[in-house]
């Protein structure tokens, strides 16, 4: 599995919308409601929580990855700019800068194995 943060971020929020499903659906059960109705306000509470939570889990299991054990050679390139880009990596790749080659996903690979040592 490559640890990039949208595919975590993706499976935090899967897990995360199911569980709140079930305790729902749990709660409903055990105190026999009569619907399951819920108020815009209540439903942008809880959107907003969901987003926090979301958020602190997906940061946290990223930040807690061991980058040295990572093949980042099974990357393609646009994945590999994902992750310099998560690293908040400042180089320039574009090819539209003043006639600048694209980075190559050599020097890519360089570069995020060149922050992960920094870390």
């Amino acid at each position: 599995m490559k640890p990039l943060k949208s595919h975590i971020k993706n499976d935090v929020t899967k897990l995360i919308n199911f569980c709140i499903d079930n305790i729902f659906r749990e709660l409903h059960n055990k105190y026999n409601t009569s619907s399951g109705d819920i108020t815009p306000s209540q439903q942008c509470q809880l959107d907003d929580s969901l987003e926090m939570i979301i958020d602190i889990a997906t940061n946290q299991i990223f930040y807690n990855i061991d980058f040295t054990k990572v093949k980042l050679e099974e990357f393609d390139r646009k994945e590999l700019l994902e992750l310099a880009y998560t690293f908040d990596w400042n180089g320039s790749w574009e090819d539209d800068e003043e006639g600048q080659e694209p980075i190559t996903k050599e020097e890519l690979i360089q570069s995020i194995t060149n922050m992960i040592n920094d870390i």
